[in-house]
């Protein structure tokens, strides 16, 4: 009988972190762990109850890695509205993971620099993240870009230069925000999606 898919994510996350403590390479765990995840993402399941506060979700993100990855001061720049709230249809770890594997592939080309900006427009948002060499991309970037498009009811526009460059339009949407983790929230706790994508690249596990 098959474990369901959050215990066989918890079993992974734990054993990355036991190979960490443990002076060995957590990379080969990870690279399961965010398959799992990804597919989880991409499948076509149930539209979210509430939307989530896409500025509140990247600014705690983008505030998390910032704080965490090893990278020379200034490798990410982030242009989030501050204490405006975005409400969008969509699931915040869609969103997350649509935005991290842009990151990801930004950290494997080594000194390029990342950007995102999320800039209101009337009755939406514009999403556009930008980084790494376009064919050092994570394969599964643009499929959870086009997710997150199709969910969200909106479009994404990928770049055709040698940087990669992702945008997706969404639409505000009413209704009371999803709660969403703040910064810390995300740097403590080992199973959140920073963790999954970009571990490899954090200063320290998070116990």
């Amino acid at each position: 009988m098959e474990l369901p898919n959050r215990e066989i994510r918890a079993r992974l996350a734990e054993q990355a972190a036991g190979r960490r403590l443990g002076g060995l390479d957590p990379l080969p765990v990870l690279s399961g762990l965010r398959l799992l995840t990804t597919a989880e993402l991409l499948c076509r399941g149930a539209p979210p109850r509430r939307p989530a506060d896409a500025g509140a979700v990247l600014d705690a993100l983008c505030t998390a890695v910032q704080g965490s990855v090893r990278r020379r001061s200034g490798w990410l720049y982030a242009m989030v509205p501050p204490g405006r709230e975005l409400p969008v249809p969509v699931h915040g770890r869609l969103l997350q993971a649509a935005v991290l594997c842009t990151l990801r592939g930004a950290l494997r080309t080594g000194g390029s620099r990342a950007v995102v900006r999320c800039l209101p427009r009337k009755g939406g948002i514009l999403l556009c993240v930008q980084g790494g060499a376009a064919a050092l991309t994570p394969a599964d970037t643009i499929p959870l870009w086009k997710r997150l498009a199709a969910e969200g009811g909106g479009a994404a526009v990928f770049g055709a230069g040698p940087v990669f460059t992702a945008s997706v339009r969404l639409p505000l949407c009413p209704g009371l925000c999803a709660p969403s983790s703040g910064a810390e929230e995300l740097l403590r706790d080992r199973y959140a999606l920073p963790y999954i994508y970009l571990g490899e690249w954090l200063a320290h596990p998070w116990a």
